[in-house]
C-alpha cells in the first residue's frame, strides 16, 4: 500500500515544519514553484534564478501601499499605520529608501564593524570564560543572544545594564514580522515594541543634548542634502538596525551550532581547522540561515515558469520570495544542496542576505561575530557535545533556535 504524498501547499501549520520546513520547500520548488497562497493572498516563489531576479528586479517594490487591496494587505496595512506614518527603510522603495539608507547605514560599514572586532573578541572570551569551568551552558541564553545586544549597545552609545531589556524587545520585533502571527500576539509584541521605542526616544533626547563618541550621535547629526532624519524616522529605523544587527547574529550562531553538534565529523574538521571557520559560516547561512521570505510587490507584469507552463503575476500582486527554499535549490548548489558541506566551493552565493538595492544591514556585522564565536567555542571547549534537545523558536519569517544546551569537557 502506497501513502498518499503530503498536498503542494505553503503550511506552516504542517508538522515537522519548524524544525526542517526544507521538505516542504522543496515540494514547492520542485511542482509548484510559483505557488499562489491562500493563506497569504500571494505568490510563494522558491527556485534560485527567479529568487535572485526579484531582489534585483527594481520593478519589484518593497512598499505595501502599491499592493492590491487582500484581507491579508488590509491587515498588514492596518499595523502599519500604527507607526505615527514614519516608515522603516525596508519597506520604502527609492528615493525614499535610498536617502534612509545613506542615514542609517553608518553601524554597519566596514570601517566601523572593522573597528569594534577587538571588542567583540574581549565580549566573547569573556563570555566563554566564565562558563568554560562549569561543562555546560544553554547557547542561546547565555552568549548567542545577549553578546550581539552588548555589541551594538556598545557600538550605538546605549549603556550596558539596559541589554537585558533589549533582550525581550528584539524578540518581540522579529516575532511581530512573522508571516502568520494571530491579532492577539502580535499586539503583545507591540507592547514590547513601543517600549524599545519610548527607551530610544528618550535616549536619543539625551545625545542630542549631549553628544558622544558614538554612533546613534553621529544619526543625529547625520543629513543627505541638508536634510536628517525626523525623530520619528530616526526611533523607528533604529528599531530596524537592532533587528538587523542582531536577529541574524543569534540566529546564525545558533542554528550553525544545532547543525554542527548533529553533525560530529564536521564539529571535529573545524575543531581540527579554525581557517575553515569563515567558509563554514557561509555555508551556515545557505544551509539554515535566518531571512527565510522576503515581501515584495509587482508593478508591472510579470511572467515566472510554473511547473506547467509560465505563470503570469499581475501589477499589485504581492510575492513572497522563499529565500530559504531558494538556498536549497539543486540547479544552482547541485544535488547535494540539500547537505552541509563545509568545502561547498560556491556557499556564498546564497541569498541569505538578500541583494539589489536591499541588502541586509547586518550582514558583515553578523559574520564576524558569528567566526569569532564558533572559533572560540570550537577552540576552547574541548569534547562539545550536545546537552539536551535543541528546541526551535516557532518563527517562519526570521528562522532561529530558541535553546541549544551544549556539554564540554573540563
Amino acid at each position: 500500500m502506497t501513502s498518499t504524498p503530503p498536498p503542494v501547499a505553503f503550511d506552516p501549520f504542517e508538522p515537522g515544519f519548524d524544525a526542517w520546513p526544507y521538505d516542504q520547500y522543496a515540494r514547492l520548488r520542485e511542482q509548484d514553484p510559483v505557488h499562489w497562497s491562500e493563506l497569504l493572498c500571494g505568490w510563494i516563489v522558491s527556485r534560485y534564478d527567479d529568487v535572485s531576479a526579484i531582489l534585483r528586479d527594481r520593478t519589484m517594490s518593497s512598499d505595501l501601499n502599491n499592493a492590491s487591496s487582500s484581507t491579508v494587505v488590509d491587515l498588514l496595512r492596518s499595523r502599519t499605520r500604527e507607526h505615527d506614518g514614519a516608515m522603516t527603510v525596508v519597506l520604502l522603495d527609492d528615493p525614499e529608501h535610498a536617502r534612509l539608507r545613506k542615514l542609517i547605514q553608518a553601524p554597519f560599514t566596514v570601517r566601523n564593524v572593522d573597528r569594534i572586532r577587538d571588542s567583540i573578541h574581549r565580549r566573547v572570551d569573556a563570555a566563554v570564560g566564565s562558563v568554560e569551568p562549569h561543562g555546560s551552558m544553554e547557547l542561546i541564553g547565555e552568549l548567542a543572544y545577549p553578546l550581539p545586544v552588548s555589541v551594538f549597545c556598545e557600538m550605538l552609545g546605549i549603556p550596558d545594564e539596559a541589554g537585558p531589556k533589549f533582550h525581550g524587545w528584539t524578540s518581540a520585533v522579529a516575532r511581530s514580522l512573522d508571516l502568520v502571527i494571530s491579532q492577539e500576539e502580535y499586539e503583545a509584541c507591540m507592547v514590547e515594541v513601543r517600549e524599545m521605542e519610548a527607551y530610544l526616544g528618550e535616549l536619543a533626547d539625551q545625545k542630542a543634548e549631549q553628544p558622544a563618541d558614538d554612533i546613534l550621535s553621529s544619526m543625529l547629526a547625520a543629513e543627505v542634502d541638508g536634510v536628517g532624519f525626523t525623530r520619528d524616522e530616526l526611533i523607528v529605523n533604529l528599531v530596524t538596525l537592532y533587528v538587523a544587527g542582531h536577529e541574524p547574529t543569534t540566529a546564525l550562531i545558533g542554528n550553525g551550532m544545532a547543525h554542527l553538534l548533529a553533525r560530529p565529523e564536521l564539529l571535529a574538521a573545524l575543531q581540527a581547522d579554525p581557517s575553515l571557520v569563515p567558509a563554514a559560516v557561509h555555508e551556515l547561512l545557505r544551509f539554515d540561515g535566518p531571512n527565510q521570505f522576503v515581501r515584495r510587490i509587482a508593478l508591472a507584469p510579470t511572467t515566472f515558469a510554473g511547473a506547467d507552463g509560465p505563470v503570469e503575476v499581475q501589477p499589485g500582486d504581492v510575492i513572497y520570495v522563499a529565500i530559504g527554499a531558494a538556498n536549497h535549490d539543486p540547479r544552482r548548489f547541485g544535488p547535494d544542496a540539500g547537505e552541509l558541506r563545509l568545502d561547498r566551493p560556491d556557499a556564498n552565493a546564497h541569498v541569505q542576505f538578500g541583494g539589489g538595492v536591499h541588502p541586509c544591514l547586518g550582514a558583515l556585522l553578523a559574520r564576524m561575530q558569528a567566526e569569532i564565536t564558533l572559533t572560540a567555542l570550537l577552540g576552547r571547549l574541548p569534547g562539545i557535545a550536545p546537552g539536551g534537545e535543541v528546541k526551535w523558536s516557532g518563527r517562519t519569517t526570521l528562522r532561529s533556535v530558541s535553546a541549544v544546551p551544549i556539554t564540554w569537557r573540563t
